[in-house]
């Protein structure tokens, strides 16, 4: 996630505003080729995320989503038709945002939990977000906090800090800083821990932005943080960090490293782990995703998912905000594809239609921005929520596409 990103969502929350002025189009369809988009949040939104139940006996396969909303909150909606629609059932209140001087910022992670941790039982439903204290001062406050539901996202309590830190701001310093910490994703490790991971800038002189990591064994206590990927070229920045667990057992992680290429501002990687805990040497950069000959580069907010197909074998999904050439030119396709590997990751990806084709791409929050990706239980199809401008404001939308080679 760039500077620029949180800097306009804090301003134009602060405000009270719309967000992201632009253009007045979204999601452009071709008549009789692919359903037009719904909208899933009917308010201004961003980050939205997609799971879908399997460990919540007679609610399993009800797909549950969210959003982060510029009211402050996190929108919980549900759809009990397979993602042909979807309702509202929560609004996350963070009890802090009601002084004037803390946002319920951005970012959030969801996910249900495939066994029980702690006092949480298997079927809980978490969900994570970036909240920023004191924004008006120099110094500032920023935590990772999580939520909890046990009746499939109808209610919600605040269940711990994931991360907390004191950030120092000065506009003196090639302008505006941004928070110590965001982004947060959750995981279950081998060992049945509950793993965070986040982008972290507390050790800004050093490293502009690292990946970092944080375990716990009741999601209540957080301990042996530790650094998932960092370089030691200042400048460089990982991060946006999201792992999935493949039918194999092993762990596959995606994040975007900004700074390495400026014909590339931020290209895509990904590396694995056996455990969902220890992802190998932190300053390993990792494997970047290519795509065709090995010309093609995705960029920008990663986000991977297991599909059953339609590889022979299944297939990693991934989408990316755009897509790009070796001279660092969006592509023909950039928006309007997500990619496919049936090979556990190994070799080049190829391109698959997305199920919302997001035209005029630029490298700014709200179009394509983060979007996430629900296969079907076949592996046929594929539900897809994202993000478009609608006459400047940003919005979510779902549609659901083939998975055709």
């Amino acid at each position: 996630m760039r500077r620029l990103v949180v800097l306009v969502i804090i301003a134009l929350t602060a405000l009270g505003g719309s967000v992201f002025a632009g253009p007045v189009h979204a999601a452009p369809y071709a008549p009789g080729l692919a359903p037009a988009p719904a909208l899933l949040y009917p308010g201004s939104s961003f980050y939205p995320r997609l799971i879908r139940l399997q460990h919540s006996g007679d609610a399993n396969g009800t797909i549950i989503a969210s959003v982060n909303t510029l009211q402050q909150t996190g929108a919980i909606l549900a759809s009990t038709d397979g993602g042909k629609t979807f309702g509202q059932r929560a609004t996350i209140v963070d009890p802090v945002t009601t002084d004037p001087t803390a946002r319920q910022l951005c970012c959030s992670s969801l996910m249900e939990l495939p066994l029980a941790v702690g006092t949480l039982p298997e079927g809980t439903l978490l969900w994570a977000d970036t909240t920023y204290f004191d924004i008006l001062n120099v110094v500032r406050h920023v935590e990772q906090r999580l939520w909890a539901s046990t009746d499939h996202g109808y209610h919600w309590r605040y269940v711990s800090s994931i991360e907390s830190a004191d950030t120092f701001y000065s506009l003196a310093d090639w302008g505006p800083r941004l928070p110590a910490a965001w982004e947060p994703s959750l995981s279950v490790a081998g060992d049945g821990e509950l793993v965070a991971f986040y982008s972290d800038e507390t050790d800004s002189l050093a490293h502009s932005q690292r990946l970092v990591q944080v375990r716990s064994p009741d999601a209540v206590h957080w301990v042996d943080q530790a650094d998932t990927v960092v370089s030691d070229v200042p400048d460089v920045r990982p991060g946006m960090a999201n792992a999935i667990q493949l039918p194999d057992g092993s762990y596959f992680m995606t994040y975007e490293i900004c700074n390495t290429d400026m014909i590339h501002p931020c290209l895509i990687y990904f590396r694995r782990s056996a455990d969902g805990w220890n992802y190998g040497d932190p300053r390993f950069l990792g494997t970047m995703v290519r795509t065709a000959d090995g010309d093609g580069y995705t960029q920008h907010t990663p986000y991977p998912v297991w599909s059953p197909g339609p590889g022979p074998h299944g297939t990693i999904l991934l989408s990316g905000q755009m897509q790009s050439n070796i001279a660092g030119r969006q592509t023909r396709d950039s928006g309007r594809d997500v990619l496919g590997n049936d090979d556990l990751g190994n070799g080049l990806w190829y391109e698959l239609p997305a199920p919302i084709p997001i035209s005029g791409i630029v490298d700014a929050p709200c179009k394509n921005y983060s979007s996430p990706l629900l296969p079907s239980p076949s592996g046929t199809s594929v539900l897809e929520a994202a993000t478009d401008l609608d006459n400047g404001v940003c919005r979510s939308y779902y549609a659901t596409g083939p998975l055709d080679r």
